[in-house]
């Protein structure tokens, strides 16, 4: 660990109140002395900048003459966080004297509240929301602005107001708005109506008028630049964006700077996003802002809050759909409500709204058998998360031993262990196995959010929109990491690619490499876990199926061990009356070469028997399985027959 001596610049914040700020201690030494100025009594080397401040040990004093800044020179008035130090100030006296005084800006400061994770904030609007889910990146606009570098934002177009407004407030520049641009070059009074009459050529134009006539301390503030551009990144460039070009990427001696937005289901074609020097895309909620956006009233209306619950239950959502979620829970509940029942209103309001999402809650221990197979999966988890599941592979609880589990991990092992970590799994076998039930119980056991998504709904008719639909999903889950990224019928995506001309397998092929760029673009520290189901490993591409990238495993047809614990799995579940525990024997005995779900069609049926009051008995079972492997047979002899028909 290294040791810093150092005075920070502004004297006004108390220095054991900067050394507490840190969250996170991967945090890099460069961002927080960018944050937060100060000089040190020695020059810091520069490989020290990149080092996370878990490294360091500071010790705040006063230094004489000699000191030197921390970084090459003093940052400008505005681009430290002005926020977060009002916030530091807020939170460890009353008495200070004020902050000193920052540029002049067009609307009031917004300040970030970050209140400890215990507190709830009495009331919380959707402004203050977006302020408080996105503050790091909001932090980085604003010194990308201060510094003249112009940012594209890709985000749900419902962000991008109050994003534009707490993102410029950071920086030292003010804003010049697209709306404004358009009301001055029609007159006064003309509102939308007239800016819609006029049409986007004539607001482009206007737009160029303005661009050569910014200020260095002005940013033009785009918050529409997607439907200004035509709305879409495929095909030719329509006429609007033809002429967008022309006007941003005109000679100018200082290239103005400019702040855009695109939603990222219009997108953006490639020569308008390569005008911005940053583009930053917000997708879903970090797992630690989800607490900080729950006011008071609504925690009250859990019985026992638990933050990991509702982080996986509202993955996804970015922070104003949160905010609407959240009241929509407060308003349909009372006080002290069951969590369960406060995550099914929440998935109300995701149906509601429009979006579909399930959450898993298959464990292990509902899938019988397989030792095997889930000592491997076990292995991958405790790879990953650095813990290892609750329970051994048959069923037992996990008894933690005096092992490396039980002391912290220093930082060379963690970055051992997430070398070893696979990126991805491919399970393949006969149908019916489990293979889905597998890939929910292992996004329960890494406590992780799961994407979980058929393959044909990746495909697009549209010409790189399959592809555009693959980034979008990775980008949710590495923001939501850990994550699980599920993809059932696998092989409808990752299907060997061919050599032919035509526009089907053209698309083919570029979603083979859109997966294969995404899987390669994964860092170490990030925990994520892709897994795909399929009957057809054969027509996999060959590139996805190395080492470094998927690890086939098998689900064959359970053995007999196997389907006796699968037999009394669901037993339980569908509360069949069984008489006698040897009777799971017998089924184990006569289900040979009987997938799991085949197995649970038997109870099902004895099930509904018993429901009507019907007499169950062992020879009851037997007619059942009987009755299982008669259609099973039929499908088989359909099946054999169609092939030779073909044939």
């Amino acid at each position: 660990m290294h040791e810093i001596r150092l005075e920070f610049i502004d004297k006004t914040i108390p220095q054991p109140a900067l050394l507490a700020w840190p969250r996170s201690p991967d945090l890099p030494l460069r961002e927080f002395l960018t944050r937060f100025p100060a000089r040190v009594a020695a020059p810091l080397p520069v490989e020290w900048l990149d080092l996370p401040l878990r490294e360091f040990r500071f010790i705040p004093e006063p230094l004489g003459s000699t000191a030197v800044h921390a970084m090459p020179a003093p940052l400008p008035d505005g681009v430290a966080m002005r926020s977060e130090l009002d916030d530091i100030r807020t939170a460890y006296s009353s008495d200070l004297p004020p902050a000193r005084d920052t540029p002049p800006i067009p609307h009031p400061p917004s300040p970030i509240p970050h209140p400890p994770s215990p507190d709830f904030p009495a009331a919380l609007t959707d402004s203050e929301a977006v302020a408080l889910a996105y503050a790091e990146d909001l932090a980085k606009i604003g010194r990308y602005l201060s510094n003249d570098l112009s940012v594209l934002v890709i985000c749900d177009k419902v962000l991008a107001e109050p994003l534009f407004r707490h993102a410029v407030d950071q920086s030292n520049k003010r804003p010049v708005l697209e709306n404004e641009v358009a009301d001055g070059e029609g007159g006064e009074g003309g509102g939308m109506l007239q800016r819609e009459m006029a049409g986007p050529n004539t607001r482009i134009v206007a737009l160029g008028r303005v661009l050569a006539g910014i200020k260095p301390n002005q940013v033009l503030v785009l918050r529409h630049l997607d439907t200004l551009a035509g709305g879409s990144a495929e095909g030719p460039l329509t006429q609007e964006a033809r002429l967008l070009t022309e006007v941003l990427y005109r000679g100018q001696e200082i290239p103005p700077t400019l702040l855009g937005f695109a939603d990222p289901s219009l997108g953006l074609p490639k020569v308008l996003v390569d005008r911005f020097a940053v583009r930053i895309e917000l997708a879903g909620l970090g797992r630690d802002a989800v607490p900080r956006l729950v006011t008071r009233q609504e925690r009250a209306r859990f019985a026992n809050f638990e933050p990991e619950t509702l982080f996986k239950n509202v993955s996804g959502f970015n922070a104003i759909q949160l905010r609407n979620a959240m009241r929509y829970l407060s308003a349909s509940s009372q006080p002290d409500t069951p969590t369960a029942k406060l995550m099914s209103l929440i998935r109300e309001f995701k149906r509601g709204s429009g979006e579909e999402v399930e959450i898993p809650d298959v464990g292990f221990n509902d899938i019988g058998g397989y030792e095997e197979v889930k000592r491997e999966l076990f292995e991958a988890i405790e790879l990953i998360t650095g813990k290892p599941p609750t329970f051994n592979p048959d069923g037992s609880p996990y008894l933690p031993r005096d092992d490396p589990f039980d002391r912290p991990e220093s930082d060379t092992e963690r970055d051992r262990r997430r070398k070893l970590a696979p990126r991805g799994f491919i399970f393949h076998g006969p149908p019916g196995t489990g293979k889905t039930l597998f890939a929910k119980a292992i996004a329960n056991a890494m406590n992780a959010t799961i994407q979980m998504v058929s393959g044909p709904e990746i495909m697009d008719m549209w010409v790189g929109k399959s592809e555009s639909n693959l980034r979008r999903l990775f980008a949710v889950a590495r923001r939501n990491a850990p994550a699980v990224i599920f993809f059932d019928e696998f092989d409808s995506i990752a299907a060997q690619r061919s050599g032919s001309s035509d526009g089907g397998s053209r698309a083919s092929n570029a979603v083979v490499a859109q997966l294969l760029t995404e899987l390669d673009g994964f860092r170490a520290d990030q925990d994520i876990l892709v897994i795909g189901t399929t009957n057809r490993l054969d027509i996999i591409d060959e590139a996805l199926l190395r080492p470094s990238r998927f690890q086939p495993i098998q689900i064959p047809l359970p053995d007999k061990i196997a389907r006796h614990k699968i037999a009394a799995i669901h037993a339980r579940t569908f509360d069949a009356p069984v008489d006698d525990p040897y009777l799971f024997e017998l089924i184990a005995e006569h289900t040979d070469q009987f997938n799991g779900d085949e197995i649970r069609a038997i109870f099902q049926e004895i099930a509904r028997l018993a429901r009507q009051g019907k007499p169950v008995s062992a020879e009851t079972y037997g007619v059942q399985i009987g009755l299982v492997r008669k259609r099973r047979d039929e499908r088989l002899i359909s099946h054999i027959g169609g092939t030779r028909r073909r044939g």
